[in-house]
């Protein structure tokens, strides 16, 4: 089997319109349109977790987490951020499901400042693909 890297970078070199930075074990793609977020693959001993900025999720197989680090670059996937001031303390996942957005995972900061006003803001990444 192709290692994590191959698979990935053979499937992003059909796409244009993203930075990426590679090492040893991890890979980051930022898209370049302006309401994008960063996924990033990390190999961390036994396991694998995929992060889209502050959310993050671990994976025992390496299948489920190329799948979930594909989703993250594909337009059926959103990334709801919550402020407290400027402080991003909360994200989630949402997947679009019909003609509409669910809510499917959520990480966020322990400690958060609270007392500060709510902001919500919405990120979507947009791949373009090579002609």
């Amino acid at each position: 089997m192709d290692s994590w890297r191959e698979i990935i970078l053979a499937k992003l070199g059909q796409y244009a319109g993203f930075d990426l930075d590679v090492q040893d074990t991890q890979l980051t793609v930022t898209c370049r349109n302006s309401d994008s977020f960063s996924v990033s693959f990390f190999v961390v001993g036994g396991y694998y977790q995929v992060a889209f900025d502050g959310w993050h999720e671990d994976f025992d197989d390496v299948e489920d987490a190329l799948n979930c680090f594909a989703f993250g670059l594909s337009e059926e996937c959103r990334l709801k951020v919550v402020l407290r001031g400027t402080t991003e303390c909360n994200w989630t996942v949402e997947s679009w499901k019909g003609d509409e957005w669910e809510e499917d995972s959520v990480t966020g900061l322990i400690f958060a400042p609270f007392w500060r006003p709510s902001t919500v803001r919405y990120y979507q990444n947009k791949l373009e693909k090579k002609l």
